[in-house]
């Protein structure tokens, strides 16, 4: 009896996972019209995120460890987005994530040279993206990285450190190219 009963135990654990798994995929490949963005909210949420008003969450966008995410109002994350939360990751209010952006909050740790690289473990830090921000498309935003209020970032930027607001940001690691204007 103790037997069935572990293994009983054991098979439920697989089903919660693979209907995790099932789930996020199926939640994925949602349109953000149509309802799809409503959809992905609610699943979000409902797996811990802390989600604001008017979001429009596009195909293809993969978040992970979503009880660690907090988004505010009027964002907008396009098709091919991929956030990992673990770490912590907070979006403002009006942030346009473009297409293919990454933004990480945890990574590998680097192990000296007496310890393997996948036996290391890793590493976890918090994202802050403040309000109005635009992360362009392909560009990548690194763990314990703060984007500034206004600022850009560049398609295919690298951000390592921190920016500041109201600035456009580029390259490999990302620079500041020049700040914005009053209009």
């Amino acid at each position: 009896m103790r037997i069935i009963k572990r293994v009983l135990r054991i098979l439920f654990k697989i089903m919660i996972v693979l209907r995790e798994e099932f789930g996020i995929i199926i939640v994925q490949s949602l349109p953000s019209r149509l309802g799809g963005s409503f959809i992905k909210k609610y699943f979000l949420v409902n797996n811990g995120a802390k989600i604001g008003k008017n979001i429009s969450i596009d195909k293809e966008v993969l978040i992970r460890n979503p009880e660690h995410l907090m988004i505010g109002d009027n964002v907008v994350i396009s098709f091919g987005v991929i956030i990992t939360a673990a770490g912590g990751v907070e979006i403002g209010a009006d942030v346009l994530i473009g297409y293919g952006a990454k933004v990480l909050s945890a990574n590998h740790r680097v192990p000296g040279i007496k310890q393997t690289i996948k036996s290391a473990g890793h590493m976890y830090k918090k994202v802050v993206i403040e309000d109005d921000v635009w992360i362009g498309a392909g560009s990548i935003v690194l763990p314990g990285v703060k984007i500034g209020k206004g600022a850009i970032v560049a398609a295919g930027a690298v951000v390592t450190k921190d920016v500041s607001s109201f600035v456009y940001v580029a390259g490999i690691p990302a620079r500041i190219i020049k700040k914005r204007m009053v209009d």
